[in-house]
């Protein structure tokens, strides 16, 4: 193994076995709940299910951005801190909306099991856009 190699899985540990990960987790685990459950709501008032879990993502971009502010980041809220957060979670978005898409279009599991498997598989790479773009945050 290449020393470049072990300094890229080292420095990945630490990113993932950080009490800012853990906390991420849990805010993730917050936002997908209120997400998930606002998505359940809506499309059981007959919203398309695809179009409730986009009204409830942009929904609960904003608890999510101001929950990592507060309990992660250490950073004060401010718009242009906002803009760099929700372009942050665009690829994640997308991702999940494929996952969406496959999960319950394709392989009909049901809408909440499609919304939390979304959420499970995208949270690593939304954790990293957030902590170094959207946050500046570096790893030690």
């Amino acid at each position: 193994m290449s020393k470049g190699n072990a300094y890229g899985i080292g420095r990945m540990r630490r990113v993932f076995w950080s009490r800012e990960y853990l906390l991420f987790l849990l805010v993730g685990g917050i936002n997908t709940l209120d997400t998930s459950l606002f998505a359940s709501g809506l499309s059981l008032l007959s919203v398309d299910v695809n179009l409730a879990f986009n009204l409830s993502y942009l929904a609960s971009n904003i608890l999510a951005y101001l929950l990592n502010c507060f309990l992660i980041f250490h950073a004060r809220p401010v718009f242009h801190g906002y803009f760099r957060f929700m372009m942050s979670y665009l690829p994640n978005f997308l991702l999940e909306n494929g996952i969406v898409a496959i999960t319950y279009n394709m392989l009909a599991y049901a809408p909440l099991i499609s919304f939390l498997t979304a959420a499970f598989l995208s949270m690593p790479i939304t954790f990293l856009l957030v902590r170094f773009w959207a946050f500046h945050q570096r790893s030690k």
